[in-house]
């Protein structure tokens, strides 16, 4: 995960009313995770076909809040994996297909290591053929789980009507629900961010940014659903 900081103006217009600017205006997060995702129905499916439960993600998300609650919004998001791909679309990340390439690092690989001061590692989002997110982050000090920026999603459902592109059959702003978070093993270090430009892919507009630190964990949590906040087509 990169925390970096951009331009507030430019941040806002990413950022859909009713929410509004953050308790940290102008900040945002890169994150890279690699996921292990099983349900109840199917509890082994990370052994029957880890080709479908093991995926990785990038996603971006700006600093907001909705009455006063804080939390972050989610502009861009790639996964490499359509499972995922599909649920996203009906939570509202907007995501699309995408490589993500990341850092491996192994206590027995001697010209790689573990995680240890001084460890680096390496995020990479490739989309098309195009290069357009990298991260990187430099371990210097072993943390706590306080350390770790609370973070709570903010999310737009829109479905287009089929007989009208203009007008949304579905307009929600949504957020989403877990249950049992645990982290552990939490890194900080220093990070640096790069977007880079494209004809179809937005990243580069949110402009020049500055990372401002990064953290490297490991979590895991249930997805127990989510809940409409603003409903667009409701007067």
């Amino acid at each position: 995960s990169i925390r970096f900081s951009m331009n507030e103006k430019r941040a806002r217009a990413f950022i859909p009313p009713p929410l509004e600017m953050g308790p940290r205006p102008g900040e945002g997060m890169v994150w890279f995770p690699e996921w292990v995702s099983v349900s109840d129905e199917r509890p082994d499916l990370a052994y029957v076909n880890p080709e479908r439960a093991v995926y990785r993600e990038c996603f971006v998300m700006l600093n907001c809040q909705f009455n006063g609650a804080p939390g972050y919004f989610v502009p861009f998001i790639w996964v490499d994996n359509d499972f995922t791909l599909m649920r996203g679309f009906v939570q509202g990340f907007p995501k699309k297909l995408g490589r993500i390439y990341l850092t491996k690092l192994h206590p027995l690989c001697p010209g790689v290591g573990g995680r240890r001061v001084g460890a680096r590692v390496k995020g990479i989002l490739e989309a098309h053929g195009e290069r357009i997110v990298e991260g990187s982050m430099i371990f210097t000090r072993k943390a706590k789980t306080e350390d770790l920026p609370a973070v709570r999603f903010y999310l737009m459902r829109h479905l287009p009507r089929i007989d009208d592109a203009s007008r949304p059959a579905v307009h929600e702003l949504t957020s989403g629900k877990v249950a049992g978070a645990k982290f552990g093993d939490v890194w900080v270090g220093e990070g640096d961010l790069k977007f880079f430009a494209s004809l179809f892919e937005e990243a580069a507009d949110l402009g020049p940014v500055q990372a401002t630190g990064a953290f490297y964990f490991s979590m895991g949590m249930t997805i127990t659903g989510g809940e409409v906040l603003h409903d667009y087509l409701k007067p």
